[in-house]
């Protein structure tokens, strides 16, 4: 799914994404990555909503989003709930959606210039 009609220039922006990669206009990925607003694009080890844990989570927490999309590929898949507290704890939003969904959220959440990041797996 082509996304590219985005007026922003953030180098974040993604330009299309499905379950096994997600394009920006820089370069394209096939693992697993976090998408921050403010700083460059990381690669993951976690491949599966199942590999997550709290420590993860805590990471994640410290840097100070407003919201949080996880993106697990072509169907939803929640996570253990338990992992999660680290995020109630500072009030930071979570939505578990799509790898197409979460690309169109966090760029529609950027151009808000909201603080996003999405965890996108991928694939293997």
């Amino acid at each position: 799914m082509d996304l590219s009609e985005s007026v922003t220039k953030h180098p974040n922006i993604i330009k299309s994404a499905a379950a096994d990669y997600c394009e920006f206009y820089h370069q394209t990925y096939r693992q697993s990555i976090l998408i921050p607003w403010d700083d460059n694009i990381e690669a993951v080890d976690i491949n599966s909503v199942s590999s997550l844990n709290t420590r993860f989570i805590k990471k994640l927490a410290k840097l100070k989003p407003e919201v949080i999309l996880l993106a697990t590929g072509d169907r939803i898949v929640f996570p253990d709930t338990d992992i999660l507290s680290p995020l109630i704890k500072n009030n930071i939003g979570f939505e578990v959606l799509d790898n197409q969904a979460a690309a169109r959220t966090f760029n529609i959440l950027m151009s808000e210039e909201r603080k996003v990041l999405c965890l996108m797996l991928m694939a293997e």
